[in-house]
C-alpha cells in the first residue's frame, strides 16, 4: 500500500480512537479549573503528556504542580503546605463531575479521586514544586519530589517505601514548561508529530494491556520519537511510526535520552535495569506489529495492527526487509515462476498459484513478465514452521540456494521484493506445497 494511503489511515485512526474525546477534554478543564480555584492559578501549573497533546484516550489521571514559592535547599518541607491543602479542598473543593470526590494527603502530594460505584474512574494528583532557574524558552524550571517521574502504577509503592522510612524521597530538577514549549514547537512545524506519538502510545497501550509488566514507558516513546523528528523535520506521519519501530532496538541498549531539566541525568534511565526477558517482550512485541505493517493491506483494520500479537523469529536466520530499514510500500504484487526442470522419470513443469510439488525436485525461482522496474530484487525462502530446518533469511538476486532443493513436508514460502530507492514497491509470493517427506 502506499504511503499516501497509509498517512490517511493512520491520521483518521489517531483523530477517531486514540485522540481523547470532547467529552474527556471538557471533564479534564472543568476539573482542572475546580483545582485552580482552590490553589489560585499562579500557583498551579498542568503538568504531564495532556498538556502536551500527547495523551491517548482513555484518560485516567492527571498531574498538577502546586507552586510553594522559590527552591531553598535548607528548608524544603512541603508538609504544612500540603495539610493545608488537603484542609482547603476538602472545604472549598466544588466538585463540576457527577462522580462523589475523595480527598487523601499522601508523601509529597495530595490526590483527589473521582469514583462511581466504588471504581476511580479519574485521579488528580497534586504535587508541590519550588521555582529554580528558566530554562531556554524563559519559562520557570522547578525541584520537584521524584514521585513526578514515576508512572502513576508504580507511585503507590513508592510512597509506601518513603512512609516505612526504607527510603527518602528525592528532590529533583525538572522542567515541565519546557517539555510542553517543546512539543508545541514541534508539531507547529510538523502537524504528524503529535499523532506519531499517540500512534506510538496506542501500541503501547495494547501492549501493556496483555500484558502488566511489558516495560517499554510513555514518556520514553515519546522523546524517542521527538529526537527522530527534531532531526527529520519534514517526514510524514508514516515516516515517523516506521522508524520509531525499526530504532526501537536501539533505544533499549543503553540510556540516551538527556533529561531537560538535568542533562547528566536521563528520562530513559530505566533501561539499564532490564534482564534480557524484559527487552526481548518489547522486540518480540516490536517484530510482531512490524510483521504485521508489512502484510498491511487496504480494507485492514488499524486498531488490530495496533493489537498485533508477539512474533518470535523462526530461527537466528529469520530476516525482514524492516531489519534493513526497507519500508514496504508495494504499488501492486507480481508473479514469481517456479520452474521444476526434467529430472529421471519425471516432466518439467512450472509451479502454479498452489504449488503443490513432491519431494526431492529442484525448483529455479525466476521474476515474472509483469515485475516492475527496480534497482534490486531481494528474495526470501521460509520453511514451514513444522520443518526441522528453519529458514526465513532474505538474500540479494536470488534464493539462497538456486535451485532450491524440495525436501520437508508442509507449506513453505518463496518471496521476491523490488526494491526502488530503498522502498519496497512490488511484491512476489509464490507457495511451496510439499506432501511427503523424504527419507534421509
Amino acid at each position: 500500500m502506499r504511503k499516501d494511503r497509509f498517512n490517511a489511515l493512520f491520521r483518521a485512526h489517531v483523530r477517531d480512537h486514540l485522540s481523547p474525546t470532547p467529552g474527556e477534554r471538557d471533564f479534564v478543564s472543568d476539573v482542572y479549573e475546580a483545582v485552580q480555584d482552590v490553589l489560585g492559578a499562579r500557583k498551579s501549573l498542568q503538568i504531564g503528556s495532556y498538556p502536551r497533546f500527547t495523551a491517548i484516550t482513555p484518560l485516567h489521571d492527571l498531574d498538577v504542580l502546586y507552586i510553594l514559592g522559590a527552591w531553598d535547599p535548607a528548608q524544603h518541607d512541603p508538609n504544612e503546605a500540603l495539610a493545608d491543602l488537603e484542609q482547603a479542598l476538602r472545604t472549598t473543593f466544588k466538585n463540576p463531575s457527577r462522580y462523589s470526590v475523595t480527598f487523601a494527603r499522601q508523601t509529597h502530594s495530595v490526590t483527589l479521586s473521582f469514583v462511581e460505584a466504588e471504581r476511580v474512574v479519574f485521579g488528580v494528583d497534586i504535587v508541590p514544586a519550588y521555582t529554580n532557574g528558566r530554562n531556554e524558552f524563559g519559562g520557570d524550571c522547578y525541584v520537584v519530589p521524584e514521585v513526578v517521574l514515576r508512572p502513576h502504577r508504580e507511585r503507590a509503592q513508592l510512597r509506601e517505601n518513603v512512609s516505612r522510612g526504607t527510603r527518602d524521597m528525592r528532590w529533583i530538577q525538572s522542567d515541565p514548561r519546557g517539555y510542553i514549549t517543546a512539543a508545541s514547537n514541534l508539531n507547529t512545524q510538523n502537524g504528524d508529530f503529535r499523532k506519531a506519538v499517540k500512534f506510538a502510545k496506542g501500541w503501547r497501550h495494547s501492549c501493556k494491556e496483555a500484558d502488566d509488566n511489558f516495560p517499554l514507558k510513555s514518556f520514553h516513546v515519546e522523546q524517542a520519537i521527538t529526537q527522530w523528528v527534531l532531526q527529520n523535520p519534514t517526514s510524514t506521519l508514516f515516516d515517523m511510526v516506521f522508524e520509531f519501530f525499526v530504532r526501537l532496538p536501539d533505544f533499549l541498549r543503553y540510556p540516551q535520552l538527556p533529561d531537560r531539566a538535568d542533562p547528566s541525568s536521563n528520562i530513559d534511565a530505566y533501561v539499564a535495569e532490564l534482564d534480557e526477558r524484559a527487552v526481548r517482550n518489547v522486540i518480540e512485541a516490536r517484530d510482531g506489529f512490524l510483521v504485521a505493517l508489512e502484510d498491511f493491506e487496504e480494507g485492514d483494520d488499524v486498531a488490530a495492527l495496533l493489537a498485533c500479537d508477539h512474533r518470535k523469529r523462526v530461527g537466528s536466520a529469520e530476516s525482514f526487509l524492516f531489519d534493513q530499514r526497507i519500508p514496504m510500500l508495494t504499488e501492486h504484487d507480481f508473479s514469481i515462476v517456479g520452474e521444476v526442470p526434467q529430472a529421471s522419470g519425471f516432466r518439467g513443469f512450472v509451479l502454479d498459484a498452489l504449488g503443490l510439488i513432491p519431494v526431492d525436485r529442484k525448483i529455479h525461482f525466476r521474476l515474472g513478465r509483469d515485475a516492475p522496474a527496480a534497482d534490486l530484487y531481494k528474495w526470501k525462502v521460509r520453511n514451514d514452521d513444522g520443518a526441522p530446518q528453519p529458514r526465513g533469511e532474505i538474500t540479494d538476486h536470488r534464493t539462497l540456494r538456486d535451485p532450491e532443493h524440495t525436501k520437508y513436508r508442509g507449506s513453505h514460502l518463496v518471496e521476491c521484493f523490488a526494491i526502488l530507492d530503498e522502498v519496497c514497491i512490488g511484491r512476489g509470493r509464490q507457495n511451496v506445497v510439499l506432501g511427503s517427506l523424504r527419507s534421509n
